[in-house]
């Protein structure tokens, strides 16, 4: 099985080049440029005192304030060590025999399925239709085995939100036939776009979140998923006890009422989104109209994205190559939305990269 590629290899790239990790300005993983909350901060540090004592065995009071949060029974809920932890724990319960992937998508769905002895089929959504989701088309395509759909909102690396009731209508028509497993890893970005209070009405829909992203605290490993209580049952009988962390517990927790902050993070993101994107379009890139953190672009006829990353790496700056995207090419790139210093260091990093 080949290896899954991945952004965020700042460690890596830092010992490489003999910089420190604050030198690497990294375009290639997809977190809040606004950074931690100053109030996460506080509560790992307070949380430090703590650790002495093993945490939650089941992550108790994270469920209960996610059931306040999102207005879901507790039971609907299950905390775990990242999002990533709960994409390999549901295909080991499950046991499905054939599963369709919509993509491009994260590398792991998929090894996550085979390594449970599931059949992958994909469902490519076209550039030229911007990636949008025909729900007839995914319904057409199913095989009579399957008995698992994975679906990302908005789309990773393509940052394409769908519509909820389309999300509903696939619940719908898929319920007794397979189960909708939802990625939501992204949506806090474009909060409209959730449908995790949809899990009272769709017994076999699964909603997968994550907390890294949005609150940027990806080496804390915060995720939690939604479904119907005896679904949850199954899974949480499968988990291994102490999943979470008590750091992680304390940070998951005092980031559910920091509505200021997630009001700014949307304000600002939209307008840094907006201008990174009109800055590499006046460079000749094609750029996917997303929702997310981050952009997905098509570089210039002839350009290859491998190419480009290489002439940027040496300048300390990381972005995301696409090729393991499935079905896009090396024409692809995914960068981050950052600053707009930094958005700005991009722009003149790869219009030189370009010869622009």
């Amino acid at each position: 099985m080949s290896q899954i590629v991945h952004g965020g290899g700042v460690a890596r790239a830092a010992k490489e080049l003999g910089v420190s990790p604050a030198q690497i300005l990294d375009f290639s993983a997809s977190i809040n440029p606004l950074g931690m909350p100053p109030e996460v901060r506080d509560a790992v540090v307070a949380s430090l005192d703590e650790a002495v004592h093993y945490p939650e065995i089941d992550a108790a009071s994270l469920r209960r304030d996610l059931a306040v949060h999102h207005r879901l029974p507790g039971p609907c809920l299950l905390p775990a060590s990242g999002s990533t932890e709960l994409i390999y724990l549901i295909p080991r319960v499950l046991r499905p025999r054939r599963a369709l992937v919509v993509c491009p998508a994260f590398g792991e769905y998929a090894r996550a399925l085979s390594l449970a002895g599931c059949v992958v089929d994909r469902f490519c959504l076209s550039p030229q239709q911007g990636f949008a989701l025909d729900p007839e088309a995914l319904i057409s395509s199913l095989s009579c085995e399957t008995d698992l759909v994975i679906l990302a909102n908005p789309g990773n690396p393509t940052g394409v939100g769908i519509p909820p009731h389309i999300v509903r209508e696939l619940a719908t028509r898929l319920e007794g036939r397979a189960t909708l497993m939802l990625d939501e890893a992204f949506v806090d970005f474009c909060p409209e776009r959730s449908v995790i209070e949809e899990v009272r009405d769709h017994p076999n829909l699964l909603v997968l979140r994550s907390m890294t992203k949005f609150y940027a605290v990806p080496g804390l490993r915060i995720g939690y998923l939604a479904a119907s209580e005896p679904l949850v049952l199954r899974l949480e009988a499968a988990m291994l006890p102490w999943s979470l962390s008590t750091p992680a517990l304390f940070a998951a927790r005092a980031c559910l009422p920091l509505g200021d902050y997630r009001d700014r993070t949307l304000e600002e993101i939209a307008q840094l989104r907006s201008i990174l994107s009109a800055g590499l379009t006046r460079l000749g890139c094609e750029v996917v109209a997303g929702e997310a953190n981050y952009l997905l672009l098509r570089l210039p006829q002839g350009v290859l994205g491998s190419e480009v990353a290489a002439r940027l790496y040496p300048q300390g700056m990381l972005v995301r190559s696409c090729t393991d995207f499935i079905p896009l090419d090396d024409a692809w790139l995914r960068v981050a939305v950052r600053t707009d210093r930094e958005n700005l260091r991009l722009i003149d990093a790869l219009g030189a990269a370009l010869g622009s």
